[in-house]
């Protein structure tokens, strides 16, 4: 084997020389080529171009006023107003109420001085009128409002931008304010789901917070009252919706256990008789025993029972659709005789062949209703109403509980072939059974 030779220089081979891996070729400047450094030999002169002998201001930019209702979804009369772009005044971000504008109309109006134009006044809608806006209304009513109360702001500023009422409106005063306002406040309160917290941060933390932080809080009240207890919040909802300084008052009286409602419970106190069904009740909460207490209505007496949070599956308010349209559920009515429960439902729409259904049946006379599942094996309809064939697949084929045939439709009550007395009947939604699927046997039920 021959030899190696080692090369003399490395500079047809620089990687040699840099045996790291970093050498990268550089080029090579010729030593005769000139270079230019950004240094003149001589002074630099330079024209200034102006016209007409006067240097071109920039243009002040017009200060801007945005207002959006707090809770789009129903008419309200908070609002969210944000102004930028004001002279010796920072941004700012707030909300504020129908008092509050009235206030600042008020205000501006008596140091108004005499002979000068009047300042209009803010168009708003007194709540004795919204009373009479339907609710498929709301969202737009209250965007219209807004933009009307965004173009009456605009004039204020306009007219007159450093009065003091104007920063008392906006609070320009407390450096407080300017450091926690929306949507700062807004993203805090998303993080404080225990009520403690909220207390501590929005009412004991400073005076000025917990003023201007008011409708946040309350807020913030109606989110841990709908998680805490998702169906009573949908009974408070319905019809005349509670304000939003009511719910911190509604969540003291819940957890006290001072609030009853009227829900239904599905496999009322886990007994065999009343599987696949869900029955009436006015239910409390327990909180020394984290549960539920529900007071069945019935002709006789039955024993409260406690059911575990963990069950709140088992809970649900008065159906939306036609049976909340026809039977008007009570929230708090002052004799249990006067419930939703003991009126019997009309109509059968949505009711087909092989459908899952609701039919009202009680044993005795003096009960209310409760609702029993079934499926739908024959329909023949005349007249009024329809005499519908029900089938209950928690019972056996053989059982005298399987097959009922009913007639619904006409608002009366009639007696039973298996017994006791219905009412009418609802078609249940594809959620609503997936629900009642919770419920039902493993087994078929025998007696």
């Amino acid at each position: 084997m021959g030899s190696m030779t080692k090369p003399e220089s490395t500079e047809d081979r620089p990687w040699v020389a840099h045996p790291d891996g970093k050498w990268s070729p550089r080029p090579q400047l010729p030593l005769d080529c000139p270079v230019f450094y950004g240094v003149e030999d001589g002074p630099v002169e330079f024209e200034l171009d102006v016209e007409d002998g006067s240097i071109e201001e920039t243009a002040p930019v017009p200060p801007s006023v945005e207002v959006v209702p707090v809770q789009p979804i129903r008419l309200s009369f908070d609002f969210k107003i944000s102004v930028k772009n004001l002279r010796q005044m920072p941004d700012w971000s707030g909300v504020r109420r129908l008092d509050d504008l009235h206030e600042l109309y008020a205000a501006l109006a008596e140091l108004q001085p005499a002979g000068s134009a009047a300042l209009s006044p803010p168009p708003l809608v007194s709540p004795q009128e919204a009373l009479h806006v339907p609710p498929a209304l709301w969202n737009h009513q209250a965007k219209r409002l807004c933009s009307a109360v965004q173009s009456w702001l605009l004039e204020v500023l306009k007219n007159c931008p450093h009065s003091s009422p104007v920063h008392g409106f906006f609070c320009m005063a407390s450096v407080s304010e300017n450091v926690l306002q929306l949507p700062l406040a807004m993203h805090v309160s998303e993080y404080l789901g225990d009520p403690l917290d909220l207390t501590n941060f929005f009412r004991l933390s400073a005076k000025s917070i917990a003023e201007t932080s008011r409708q946040i809080c309350s807020m913030q009240w109606e989110y841990i009252f709908q998680e805490k207890w998702p169906v009573f919040y949908e009974a408070l909802s319905y019809g005349p919706k509670a304000t939003s300084e009511e719910w911190e008052v509604l969540y003291q009286q819940m957890i006290s256990g001072k609030r009853e409602e009227i829900l239904e419970v599905f496999d009322r106190e886990k007994k065999i008789g009343f599987s696949m069904s869900c029955m009436v009740a006015k239910v409390s909460w327990e909180q020394s025993s984290n549960s539920y207490v529900a007071n069945y209505v019935s002709a006789s007496r039955v024993l409260p029972e406690r059911i575990p949070a963990c069950q709140a599956h088992r809970l649900r308010f008065c159906p939306q659709g036609a049976a909340q349209e026809q039977l008007q559920p009570e929230i708090a009515p002052p004799t249990s005789s006067e419930i939703y429960a003991y009126r019997v439902l009309k109509d059968f729409d949505g009711v087909a062949l092989g459908q899952g259904v609701e039919l009202q049946w009680k044993m005795q006379m003096g009960s209310p209703f409760g609702w029993w599942y079934g499926r739908v094996e024959r329909i023949e309809r005349g007249g009024s109403g329809a005499a519908v064939t029900l089938i209950f697949p928690h019972f056996p084929t053989n059982s005298r509980w399987y097959r009922l045939r009913v007639v619904v439709g006409d608002g009366i009550i009639r007696r039973c072939g298996i017994g006791g007395y219905h009412g009418g009947i609802r078609a249940v939604t594809p959620e609503e059974e997936k629900v009642w699927m919770q419920f039902r046997p493993k087994e078929p039920i025998t007696f």
